[in-house]
């Protein structure tokens, strides 16, 4: 019986000593270059998770769920713009830019409510966050906060790519510039069109959340111990980011189910960075497609895959 109590501490003090809930591999630190080289590879990762026969119902979801907010992004547009009147928000950007050369703002703080709220889907607040893990696991040798870090940073760049090309592709007009009910429709503007006029072509899907919601993903995966918390304040931070965005006009609701999903599939697949072979399964490889696509004079490219 001494023994066995005996054995038990030592294996209760292992578990606490790794900082798991369970037995747990400690990691080793991703290299630096892996945050390039591995775009492609986490890309994959992502598209076969999006487009495999498991996602179906979470399609029918996504598209179902946008549908019905479709239908009534004027109407949620209306209310919830008007309940930020009542609060004493307002519905414009009150961010301040602080850091800027010449017209490019590169840095906007928030200066009331509704701006912080809209600051909790800034790139700087996300680059933040991972730069917290990484130096805090850098100067505490804990690779596990390290790792999370890193992973964030390169969860964004996948992800950003795809969000690009999805807003380009789908070139809808942002609430506050639209110039019909719910948004016009645009695709495919020239490049140059586009960073001239951007919020005429950028909303859909919303990158904003799409990020949030990767980096609470990529947390989530990293730490599970901390799930009750991590989901938590995930769940309202991404709500209370999607309602001021509404709320300033700069996104419609309907914008949001495929940028979360897309945060949350990309997010997996970059929490997977260090963890698994760098190069995806053959199988996974095979599936895909990628060819040039020529729409109304536009270039772009096309992915498909075999079932």
């Amino acid at each position: 019986m001494l023994y066995n109590m005996k054995k038990l501490i030592q294996l209760l003090v292992i578990i606490v000593l790794l900082g798991g809930a369970g037995l747990v591999r400690a990691e080793e630190p991703i290299p630096y270059l892996d945050l390039i080289t591995e775009i492609p590879a986490t890309s994959l990762r992502g598209l076969d998770t999006a487009f495999s026969k498991k996602a179906v119902p979470w399609w029918i979801g996504i598209i179902a769920s946008t549908a019905v907010l479709y239908h009534n992004d004027e109407v949620i547009l209306r209310d919830w713009q008007r309940e930020g009147r009542n609060a004493g928000i307002g519905n414009g950007d009150n961010t301040r830019p602080i850091l800027y050369i010449g017209d490019i703002d590169l840095l906007r703080l928030p200066t009331d409510t509704g701006s912080f709220l809209y600051f909790l889907g800034d790139g700087w607040m996300h680059f933040g966050m991972a730069g917290g893990f990484y130096f805090y696991g850098r100067n505490n040798n804990d690779n596990r906060a390290l790792n999370t870090g890193l992973r964030i940073a390169h969860g964004m760049g996948v992800s950003t790519i795809f969000s690009q090309f999805l807003k380009r592709a789908t070139g809808r007009e942002s609430p506050y510039v639209s110039t019909e009910d719910k948004g016009k429709w645009l695709p495919f503007p020239s490049f140059k069109e586009y960073q001239a006029k951007t919020p005429s072509y950028d909303a859909m899907p919303s990158g904003h959340v799409m990020t949030a919601t990767l980096v609470f993903t990529v947390i989530d995966d990293a730490y599970p111990e901390y799930a009750v918390y991590t989901r938590t304040i995930g769940t309202i931070w991404v709500s209370a980011l999607s309602w001021q965005m509404v709320n300033n006009g700069v996104h419609w609701a309907s914008d949001y189910p495929l940028g979360i999903a897309m945060g949350y599939v990309f997010g997996k697949a970059a929490a997977q960075l260090g963890k698994v072979d760098s190069n995806p399964a053959e199988t996974t490889a095979s599936h895909w497609m990628m060819m040039p696509a020529i729409q109304n004079n536009s270039q772009g490219v096309s992915f498909t895959k075999d079932f």
